[in-house]
């Protein structure tokens, strides 16, 4: 029994493996849920682990190796594919020297991503202070937000989001400001749940609630919006004066 959570974990990182594979063969969209899946197995190796009481330091270290690769590397892949696609260019056929030095700036800003989870899941490990909330935005909120972007460009969900998401500059900027979030002293809320009626759980239930309908409606796309929705309201949360809240 105490090996289930192990072998969960070890799941979710073939998953990120197998998205890592997929991005390479251009099976972006494969890719994108592969992350997903990780994702579940990600939720469900700590669930085992608390509710068979097996925890153990050797899982906790798998744990982060796996998210590295599943929510550090292989997001950071697709992310690559998708600055790569707005200037027509796939994995195979990118020649650096027909390319400026500002492309070739946009085209790397993904190792940002990598470097700072690497960095935000080493701190993680050594930091006794994340259990009631965490410090810095979660290696797998950003993995998830990455792996949202080839179902959300070009969906014609939105015609301004069509164009945005399309232009080079802005996925860097974007890429940018979730790496500074990665490794940043930003409080972000935990989704964990310890007691039902603790008043401190609204915040969950709220963006759990809301994330429903958003899935409902728009299918995993809205997993872009959800990322965003959580960063801001862990932003909104912890920068109001404390009275406020609690009133």
């Amino acid at each position: 029994m105490k090996h289930i959570p192990n072998t969960i974990t070890a799941l979710g990182l073939l998953c990120g493996f197998l998205s890592i594979l997929s991005t390479l063969t251009g099976d972006i969209t494969i890719a994108a849920y592969l992350v997903f899946i990780a994702a579940i197995f990600d939720f469900f190796d700590g669930f085992a682990a608390r509710l068979l009481n097996a925890w153990s330091e050797l899982g906790k270290q798998l744990d982060s190796l796996s998210d590295l690769i599943s929510f550090g590397l292989a997001p950071s892949l697709i992310l690559f594919h998708e600055i790569a696609d707005t200037y027509r260019f796939t994995l195979t056929n990118i020649d650096l020297s027909y390319l400026t030095p500002g492309q070739v700036l946009t085209l790397l800003s993904p190792t940002l991503v990598v470097i700072a989870s690497a960095f935000r899941l080493a701190k993680f490990n050594i930091d006794t202070k994340q259990d009631i909330q965490f410090i810095g935005l979660p290696t797998p909120a950003s993995g998830l937000f990455f792996a949202s972007l080839p179902l959300v460009r070009n969906s014609g969900i939105s015609e301004f989001v069509d164009k945005l998401l399309n232009q080079p500059l802005v996925l860097t900027g974007i890429t940018m400001v979730l790496a500074y979030l990665l490794v940043s002293k930003f409080p972000m809320f935990s989704m964990k749940i310890e007691h039902l009626k603790d008043k401190n759980n609204i915040p969950v239930y709220t963006l759990i609630t809301i994330s429903l309908i958003l899935l409902i409606l728009f299918s995993l796309k809205a997993v872009f919006v959800i990322i965003i929705l959580y960063i801001f309201m862990s932003l909104v949360i912890f920068t109001l004066p404390k009275k406020n809240i609690e009133s």
